[in-house]
């Protein structure tokens, strides 16, 4: 079938995005919006990010949660397989979801035997309204109604650890949710039967889709903050993946770059430049006490004098910073590889900011695309090219972060690298290829486009992650046919977006979803 749209630009085609609005105000959906999506109360529920110890059920019985349940990729109860003790009395079963109570009824599960096993029935709140309820208003909800009486009730919104709108702020979706199922969704054989060249076309556009959802993230951070100081948070945010995303970001914004600038002495050279950032960022991120570190018995005599000049950096600088100090709890360390702990994500960034101080991060980052694509002619980028551009944020460093993961920590056999290839890679689809778009279209620059969209486009080892193994397998039944096309990140991006369009807005259930129908109506 024709396309119904035209892209205004040459390269990175909004085709994708017209596409899937297009499509998807076919079917109209007058049910009131919910306040927080229902896949936040799932993930909620996946990590267990409520208060555990003192939980109880509407009807007042004591709740422990002994096993959550596998999440559920087909039709049914969201959890499959959980185990809970009820005022001491273990139960096995399914468990449902829900952000208000009255959404059993309404989403027809009591005539539902899919529903049968369902032994808890979990919600953010009792009643629906179009505004948050009020202690008064909450009193007069009523009560929701379950016609199976052996399913037992839980009230979320009393026991989070934190705010549900600020879960929904933090929450990464697309960490979500790890593969417990063989079967196929219903795309997969729509997407079968596309040829080649058109299975290319459909990934090609999806990710260039992901490019302009990124650049939507940082336009009005840019108008109000600039092109580095936006690339300086967008780094130090990607420096937190996938944990500590947004502390990182907070980080970053209470710690500016032009304030930055302001602290350094101007003769300083790079290591007393590194040192000083590294004592400002530790100190003003809560992580490191200098003062109990100093007096650690583990540290060699050449640790110790690098934290005591990292501690007498940050006496004669902490006033400053006062008044925007983080708390160490904002810090995630749990199932996480060490070599990912915020101390040399923090460290790394230093580096990176000493290394391109004279210019900027995003400034050098222009000049080094640039300069590939003056040095590289109509045959493309050569592979150095290629790998200078993708690994412009690999941090290979000789001091005590080197070394360790910890402060005070065991040392480690060898030099680790504090960002690698493939982190690196990351930053730069995520980051610097959005925000550099951003800038080329603001300044009208075609070949600075180009550039970017030739970097976007150039082959080389298809990104892996949890959510790609998903899509690989859920979408494209891992067959090699259909995997043949993905060979550079505007192809796997492009998995990464429709996941995001579809597979995680079908309320878990393929039945709902109309990316089988987008792909049978625009691409076959």
């Amino acid at each position: 079938m024709g396309s119904p749209v035209n892209n205004t630009h040459e390269y990175f085609s909004d085709a994708y995005l017209k596409f899937h609005r297009l499509y998807s105000q076919t079917e109209v959906n007058e049910a009131e919006e919910p306040p927080v999506p229902e896949k936040v109360i799932r993930c909620v529920w996946n990590d267990q990010l409520f208060k555990t110890p003192h939980l109880k059920t509407t009807d007042g019985q004591s709740l422990e949660v002994v096993f959550p349940g596998y999440w559920n990729f087909g039709n049914g109860p969201d959890f499959k397989s959980a185990a809970i003790r009820i005022g001491g009395e273990l139960l096995e079963g399914d468990v449902e979801l829900h952000v208000f109570g009255s959404d059993w009824a309404a989403h027809g599960h009591s005539g539902n035997n899919e529903y049968d096993n369902v032994i808890l029935h979990v919600f953010m709140w009792k009643g629906r309204g179009r505004r948050k309820f009020s202690t008064k208003e909450e009193s007069k909800a009523p009560e929701p109604k379950l016609s199976r009486p052996h399913i037992h009730e839980l009230e979320l919104k009393k026991y989070l650890k934190r705010g549900i709108l600020k879960l929904n702020e933090e929450l990464d979706f697309e960490s979500y949710p790890v593969l417990h199922s063989f079967n196929y969704g219903l795309c997969h054989q729509p997407l079968l039967r596309l040829p080649e060249e058109k299975l290319l076309k459909l990934l090609n556009a999806a990710g260039d889709a992901r490019i302009h959802t990124k650049m939507d993230r940082f336009h009005d951070r840019i108008i109000t903050r600039g092109y580095e100081q936006t690339f300086y948070e967008g780094v130090a945010e990607a420096m937190g993946y996938p944990s500590n995303k947004l502390p990182f970001r907070t980080l970053a914004e209470k710690v500016p770059i032009m304030e930055l600038r302001e602290t350094l002495p101007a003769r300083a050279g790079e290591e007393e430049r590194r040192e000083i950032i590294q004592a400002v960022l530790f100190g003003v991120s809560g992580l490191i006490d200098f003062e109990e570190i100093a007096g650690n018995e583990n540290l060699l005599p050449a640790e110790r004098i690098f934290f005591n000049r990292l501690r007498k950096h940050w006496e004669k600088l902490r006033e400053r910073w006062e008044d925007r100090l983080m708390s160490p709890r904002e810090w995630k360390f749990g199932k996480m590889r060490p070599a990912n702990f915020p101390y040399r994500r923090i460290a790394a960034l230093s580096h990176l900011l000493v290394r391109h101080w004279e210019n900027g991060l995003f400034a050098d980052f222009l000049d080094t695309l640039q300069s590939a694509v003056s040095n590289s002619g109509e045959t493309g980028y050569t592979k150095p090219t290629r790998n200078r551009l993708t690994q412009f944020f690999c941090v290979e460093a000789a001091d005590y972060w080197s070394r360790h993961y910890t402060p005070g920590g065991k040392p480690l056999k060898q030099n680790q690298q504090l960002v690698g290839p493939d982190r690196s890679r990351e930053v730069v689809v995520n980051i610097a290829i959005p925000i550099g778009l951003i800038y080329a279209r603001a300044s009208k620059s075609v070949p600075l486009e180009q550039a970017l969209s030739s970097l976007f486009q150039t082959k080389s080892r298809p990104a892996d992650n949890k959510w790609i193994r998903f899509m690989k397998h859920y979408i494209m039944g891992n067959e090699e046919r259909m995997l043949k096309p993905l060979t550079s990140d505007q192809q796997t991006q492009g998995l990464m977006q429709i996941y995001q369009d579809y597979c995680t807005r079908n309320e878990n259930n393929c039945l709902r979803c109309k990316f089988p129908g987008m792909v049978e109506r625009y691409f076959s």
